[in-house]
């Protein structure tokens, strides 16, 4: 059952959780209006001037909350309208049966959605981001920066580019260094990630859903200057150097796997470094970083957002734990990726990704503001059904533990900040 559901049917809510600002009539129904914020201003906006219309309330200075206040009936039945209004939008069914001829795939991004959706709400959700979601920050990718730096550096700019896309990125690298530029290769890393860059609504619509740990193969530092925008000191940063530090239960933890643009001869960049972080031509999964990685992959739900998931080492390791426990139950893992071109190179891509125990979440190709949008839908949608992100407490449902038993670890696992690091510690 929905909140309006709840409100609708006169249902108590005595165990709403406190937003973080006053509302009007506190003490009544009427806290819920700002479960719904987007809904809300579209009323207000251009869009909403016929709905306005239709139930009078055009021209009053607030009009979604007098709608609200007065009529409830009339906002419950609009914002139902609405509300799949857009869930047909952002998952992309026009753009799909434009595309594809019918709705299978639009049908399969409404099921993986409300997958993802039960598994936020469930709280174990652990976002891996990649270079992509720095990209609309205002930094290059890491393909265009390799580029960029074999022209410095005097390789064949095809040459490069074959490497590319094969795959080889590890190999530009070392090329380059072969060359005697590793010095000029590290300046160039520290002047294309250590600017600040601009915030954008993606990575804000992360300091909103996820307030517990975030892990990120970036450089740059813009999550932590989302996260930076709200309380003081509210951070912190681990990255693969203190990979095992105690993490503050207070704060939001982010983990940067392969460095911090600070301390740039530091990061994880050169075949040499990944040989020494991962394993020197075959993976060693008692490393630090690859055993972390295991770990996360067997006891987390994580949500890839802006990594291109070729075949890397990250994807070895993970390749590596699927092989090793088989078919047995493990948690779903997400992204949300761009659609091929095709519909013979989706297929194609959604059995590589299923492969990884990878559930896609497919947008229009090349369109990566949908990222926001489907973020942002995430949590709209978990505000209809009462839970806010950020918050333990959901209205009138109880707080569920969730446990796992996992492989070689006799401890049963409490997925939070605290039973997991504790359980960690053990196990390394």
């Amino acid at each position: 059952m929905s909140v309006l559901d709840k409100i609708y049917s006169g249902e108590n809510l005595s165990l709403i959780p406190k937003l973080q600002h006053k509302t009007w009539c506190e003490n009544d129904k009427h806290i819920l209006y700002d479960f719904f914020p987007d809904f809300n201003e579209w009323i207000d906006g251009d869009e909403g001037v016929n709905v306005r219309q239709r139930y009078s309330i055009d021209g009053l200075s607030n009009p979604s909350k007098a709608f609200f206040a007065s009529d409830l009936e009339g906002y419950y039945q609009a914002f139902n309208t609405f509300r799949k209004e857009q869930i047909n939008a952002i998952l992309s069914e026009e753009y799909i049966i434009d595309k594809f001829g019918d709705r299978r795939w639009f049908e399969r991004n409404q099921e993986r959605f409300e997958q993802l959706e039960k598994c936020l709400i469930d709280g174990a959700i652990v976002p891996f981001v990649g270079a992509g979601l720095s990209v609309e920050s205002g930094f290059p990718s890491w393909k265009n920066h390799l580029i960029e730096q074999g022209k410095t550096s005097g390789l064949n700019a095809d040459h490069v580019i074959e490497l590319l896309e094969n795959g080889d990125y590890e190999t530009v690298i070392e090329e380059i260094e072969a060359k005697g530029y590793k010095d000029a290769f590290i300046q160039e890393i520290r002047d294309a990630f250590a600017k600040t860059g601009e915030i954008t609504q993606t990575t804000l619509r992360l300091t909103e859903l996820f307030t517990d740990t975030i892990i990120t193969t970036n450089y740059d530092h813009i999550i932590e200057l989302a996260f930076d925008t709200g309380a003081k000191d509210n951070i912190q940063l681990i990255d693969s150097s203190n990979i095992l530090e105690q993490p503050n239960s207070d704060k939001t933890t982010i983990i940067k796997l392969h460095g911090d643009i600070k301390q740039p001869t530091k990061c994880i960049i050169s075949k040499n470094q990944y040989d020494e972080a991962y394993g020197n031509g075959v993976l060693d999964i008692e490393k630090t970083i690859p055993k972390f990685l295991s770990y996360y992959y067997r006891t987390s739900s994580l949500l890839f957002l802006g990594s291109s998931l070729n075949r890397d080492r990250t994807m070895e390791v993970f390749q590596a734990v699927k092989n090793e426990i088989g078919d047995t139950d493990k948690p779903q893992h997400f992204c949300l990726e761009s659609m091929p071109d095709t519909e013979e190179e989706l297929i194609s891509r959604n059995g590589y990704l299923l492969s990884f125990g990878i559930t896609p979440i497919w947008f229009p190709t090349g369109s990566y503001y949908y990222i926001e949008q489907i973020l942002r839908l995430a949590k709209n949608e978990m505000r209809y059904r009462g839970f806010i992100p950020g918050f333990k407490k959901v209205i009138n449902t109880p707080v569920e533990v969730v446990t796992e038993q996992v492989k070689d670890i006799s401890t049963p696992l409490v997925i939070t900040k605290g039973g997991f690091w504790s359980t960690i510690f053990n196990w390394f």
